[in-house]
């Protein structure tokens, strides 16, 4: 039996049908890979989506995931987006199973290019072509943190990783700085 989590649920599973299990854990330096490249800027919620859209036409990544903390926010983000005239789609609990396959789907081709999404799409998402992850909204818990930014830099790749901070975040970057024990560079 391997997970790369271990939570609760996951150990009564290992203790109900294990057989003598143990529990091999690999240390390591950092939480983060070093093929994902991190920054963090400081800028009001105004002026995100001005500045994401800065990020993407510098940057010409081939895939983008963009993580907001509310399905709002994600809708918000995605419109603004589109109005831009960004190929961009959205994720979140209220979109329909077959909905959701479907984005994913084109997401997967590179018909849509831009995926706004909650944490629903931080873990299980298995596409190596992304080249860019931006917190639009730091998450709460820094384990989201890594299971974001873990989107990129996949099988041997390189990858970008941006988060926005104002205010109240910067107690919040400290927290997962010390949780992936390395400082994010501020943009």
């Amino acid at each position: 039996f391997f997970s790369a989590t271990m939570n609760p649920p996951v150990e009564r599973l290992i203790r109900k049908f294990g057989n003598d299990p143990e529990t091999i854990q690999i240390e390591r330096k950092s939480l983060t890979v070093d093929s994902i490249e991190q920054a963090c800027f400081e800028v009001r919620q105004r002026s995100r989506i001005e500045l994401v859209s800065r990020i993407i036409d510098l940057e010409q990544p081939k895939l983008t995931i963009i993580f907001c903390n509310t399905k709002r926010s994600v809708d918000e983000c995605t419109e603004a987006l589109l109005s831009r005239g960004y190929s961009a789609d959205r994720l979140h609990g209220d979109i329909a199973q077959s909905m959701r396959e479907r984005v994913l789907r084109l997401f997967r081709e590179g018909t849509v290019e831009v995926l706004v999404a909650t944490d629903v799409a931080a873990r299980g998402i298995d596409i190596d072509d992304i080249d860019l992850v931006v917190n639009y909204e730091l998450p709460q818990d820094p384990e989201d943190y890594v299971h974001r930014i873990g989107r990129t830099g996949r099988a041997g790749r390189t990858g970008k990783a941006v988060s926005f901070i104002y205010g109240r975040d910067a107690y919040r970057i400290r927290t997962i700085e010390k949780f992936i024990r390395q400082q994010i560079p501020r943009g």
